[in-house]
């Protein structure tokens, strides 16, 4: 009998897992969770599988090769990596080019992607970003399926842009996280609220971008919490209050889903929520919970305004399930976690 290897892995780290005040911190780390959700996202990263994929790659031929042979390996990566999760035989178009030439991408959008993947406009916004910010602004996004039913992510990047930069070779394996949910949603994210959404996808993002070592991945986490600081969307007494944090996942039980996630703190604090929850209870249970999350569409609607109170409970069950522990106690835990982690930012 073949036994998988991935979940292989994920029994030898449930077998292993301790207390997360019992186990050993590394210098590296913020606390034990922390230290704990990187192992288990090494391993996580490590079983993935080596069966042929089917990505096609339509690149601009302006980006620089350094780009484009780093999406070409970051996704590949990322396909293998999730492959429990999404067939690497599941047939995905891959769209890249530099900032300044977003129009290429652009272009690709309006004849691949189905009408209502763009409405409301948000491709025209990044082109109009693309030529105010064309030496600042990369990132990438995965806006569904493509007519003809593919899978489709797209990655921009200016030419001459930091290679080494921690932000950066986190974008590639983000976008793929989304790409996963949709596919795991079958297409609605009307059940994920927008920290669960954008979270999940940073989280992993950041992990890999620090998957070389303890200290990358240090120098990659303290980056994306300092992106906190720069939102400035808490008084320093907030930043380091257990309350507050509670009060921030509360109110957003009630966050229209259907308009955009943009705000950054619904990622970088859903990051670190996702740290606390693969640190705690490793990538299994938390698979289960998004997949107990697909079943919760239907009371979910379209995430809107008018069915909130529905998908609150429908989310909580599905939660409840996964960790046996209900949504409302894991966001004092969260919370807890989160001031821990932005006092190691903060200090070391």
């Amino acid at each position: 009998m073949r036994i998988n290897p991935k979940l292989l892995i994920a029994i030898i780290l449930v077998l292993v897992a301790h207390p997360a005040d019992a186990l050993p911190v590394s210098s590296n780390f913020g606390s034990s969770v922390s230290e704990q959700a990187y192992a288990d996202f090494l391993a996580f990263f490590q079983g993935g599988s080596l069966a042929p994929t089917n990505i096609t790659f339509t690149i601009d031929p302006q980006l620089r090769s350094v780009y484009a042979n780093q999406i070409k390996r970051d996704t590949l990566a990322s396909v293998r990596m999730w492959s429990d999760d999404r067939a690497p035989s599941v047939k995905l178009g891959v769209y890249a080019a530099p900032t300044q030439h977003f129009q290429f991408i652009y272009n690709y959008m309006k004849q691949v992607m189905p009408p209502a993947r763009l409405a409301g406009g948000w491709l025209d916004e990044k082109l109009q970003r693309s030529k105010t910010e064309s030496s600042g602004f990369y990132g990438g996004g995965a806006p569904g399926n493509s007519v003809n039913g593919d899978d489709v992510f797209m990655v921009y990047v200016p030419n001459k842009y930091p290679i080494n930069d921690a932000h950066w070779n986190s974008v590639v394996s983000h976008e793929y996280v989304h790409v996963v949910q949709r596919h795991i949603f079958q297409g609605s994210m009307a059940p994920m609220q927008c920290w669960e959404r954008e979270g999940q996808a940073n989280y992993i993002g950041w992990s890999y971008s620090g998957r070389a070592s303890a200290v990358s991945f240090a120098i990659a986490w303290k980056a994306q919490i300092r992106d906190l600081d720069q939102a400035r969307i808490y008084t320093k007494t907030q930043k380091f209050s257990k309350v507050y944090w509670q009060q921030w996942f509360l109110k957003n039980e009630f966050q229209d889903v259907s308009k955009d996630c943009e705000p950054v703190d619904n990622y970088v604090v859903g990051a670190l929520a996702f740290q606390y929850l693969y640190g705690t209870y490793g990538h299994v249970k938390v698979e289960t919970f998004l997949h107990n999350l697909r079943d919760a569409v239907q009371p979910c609607g379209d995430g809107g305004p008018t069915i909130i109170a529905s998908c609150i409970a429908a989310r909580d069950i599905a939660f409840t399930s996964a960790f046996g522990i209900s949504l409302h106690d894991a966001y004092s835990k969260f919370a807890q976690h989160i001031v821990s982690e932005l006092h190691w930012a903060t200090t070391s």
